[in-house]
């Protein structure tokens, strides 16, 4: 079943609008599909959201009753035939359709799909919501030609932390005590998926005495965020004292971790 038809199934079953035969033959398949059973609770996730936090304007309703305008009226097979010949048309039966619940499914399959892209854990991941969002500048060098510390810089706020760590990475080890230098090698670290290695270089900045010292501990919990481990996320969260610059965020994060 493609995706947009389950996402039509799961709004039908959740809707009520199966026959009975029909709903326990999706229920069985909802026990052994963890995919239906995503969009099961993620459905009724958007539902409630929606219902909470949206509220009717004056062009929603205008499109309300449009629709229910619609719902009222049908097309008509002798309209689709009226151009064939006399002795065609008599061999067409004249029907009429309702097109009130294709109407009804296709708003139903929209919202899911523009509240998925929404509210989806994929759109945006607590590390990169709180992601310290902070360039890295280094000093003015006039005309001169830029050193490697400043190409470094512009890949990095560039958010080529690839190409911003092949840079950083000689330049820390050579001089591993310039504190600025060890904090943004450690975050195109984190960022290049090497959160391990982010973390001794965080470290050694968390035990010093240095201006990064908390900025340190908390991208150090960012670090661990990135990995899905929210308890040792939590405990560096915890060691950020109040009234220094990420006491409040990292607060707020607390909040959200289970």
């Amino acid at each position: 079943m493609m995706n947009e038809e389950k996402l039509l199934t799961v709004a039908r079953y959740l809707e009520g609008d199966m026959e009975l035969q029909e709903k326990e033959g999706f229920a069985v398949q909802l026990e052994a599909d963890a995919e239906l059973q995503q969009l099961v609770a993620e459905y009724n996730n958007i539902h409630q959201t929606l219902k909470m936090k949206i509220a009717p304007s004056v062009e929603d309703k205008n499109v309300q009753v449009t629709l229910e305008t619609l719902n009222k009226q049908y097309f008509n097979s002798a309209d689709l035939i009226k151009d064939l010949p006399a002795e065609q048309r008599a061999d067409v039966p004249v029907a009429k359709l309702s097109i009130a619940p294709y109407l009804k499914w296709m708003s139903i399959a929209a919202v899911l799909v523009i509240g998925l892209l929404i509210w989806a854990p994929w759109s945006a991941s607590l590390y990169e919501k709180y992601g310290i969002s902070k360039e890295m500048s280094v000093a003015e060098r006039g005309a001169d030609q830029p050193n490697s510390l400043e190409k470094a810089a512009a890949l990095y706020n560039a958010k080529d932390y690839a190409g911003a760590r092949k840079i950083l990475q000689p330049m820390y080890m050579e001089t591993p005590q310039n504190t600025l230098l060890a904090y943004y090698f450690a975050i195109t670290l984190v960022e290049t998926g090497k959160e391990a290695e982010a973390r001794t270089v965080f470290l050694k900045l968390y035990n010093g005495e240095s201006v990064f010292k908390y900025d340190a501990a908390y991208y150090t919990a960012l670090s661990f965020l990135k990995q899905e481990n929210e308890k040792d996320a939590r405990t560096w969260l915890e060691k950020i004292p109040e009234g220094t610059a990420n006491y409040t965020q990292a607060q707020e994060l607390i909040s959200k971790l289970k």
